[in-house]
């Protein structure tokens, strides 16, 4: 679509977008801006700028349903290659190879960073309650808020190269935490099937 000229803002447009694809039983996939895949982070930036400036504005969109389905499938995979690089931070740190360690712990924090945005995302997409939609023995947001607590312990220790703490936070607090996360894996592609069959 062509970015109007004047008078509104780049956020009423993804709005009106993510509307009208709603209507027609589809999700928004992504913007693209002159060529540029818009992130998150760049369309907060552009949020309330107007579009005069800029030329065209492409559209993405798919099946909400063969997203989310496609995006947990993934991310059964994601979960697996996370057991490994665990336990190889941990090998890291236990052999003093500090460097290397942190460069494997950087990478675990972003794998976990990386499965909450999509558990988030799908959830989004599948119109899932979170607050209700059990995993693990409690509810997804317990799950998430249980993590996050994790994450920011393990966010301190590593702000200060504290790699023994670090190691002790991986393998203790979140390498356990994986199995209640296939958990949460399983119970989203669950609730997007029986919406997928209801919508059909």
């Amino acid at each position: 679509m062509n970015a109007p000229e004047s008078g509104t803002t780049f956020q009423a447009i993804f709005e009106t977008c993510r509307k009208a694809a709603s209507s027609k039983r589809r999700a928004v996939a992504s913007f693209v801006l002159d060529g540029e895949v818009l992130s998150s982070e760049r369309q907060a930036d552009l949020a309330g700028q107007a579009p005069g400036s800029y030329g065209l504005l492409e559209v993405r969109t798919v099946d909400p349903f063969e997203f989310s389905a496609g995006t947990l499938t993934g991310l059964l995979g994601h979960l697996r290659n996370m057991g490994k690089t665990h336990d190889e931070a941990a090998l890291c740190a236990s052999s003093g190879e500090f460097a290397k360690a942190l460069e494997k712990f950087d990478a675990v924090f972003q794998g976990w960073d990386i499965l909450i945005r999509a558990v988030r995302d799908v959830a989004s997409l599948a119109s899932a309650d979170l607050r209700t939609l059990k995993a693990g023995g409690t509810t997804v947001q317990d799950q998430i808020r249980l993590l996050q607590d994790a994450l920011l312990r393990f966010s301190a220790a590593f702000e200060f190269k504290d790699v023994m703490r670090v190691a002790d936070i991986v393998q203790n607090e979140l390498k356990p935490r994986l199995g209640d996360w296939k958990s949460v894996v399983d119970a989203l592609s669950q609730h997007v099937g029986r919406l997928s069959g209801a919508a059909r």
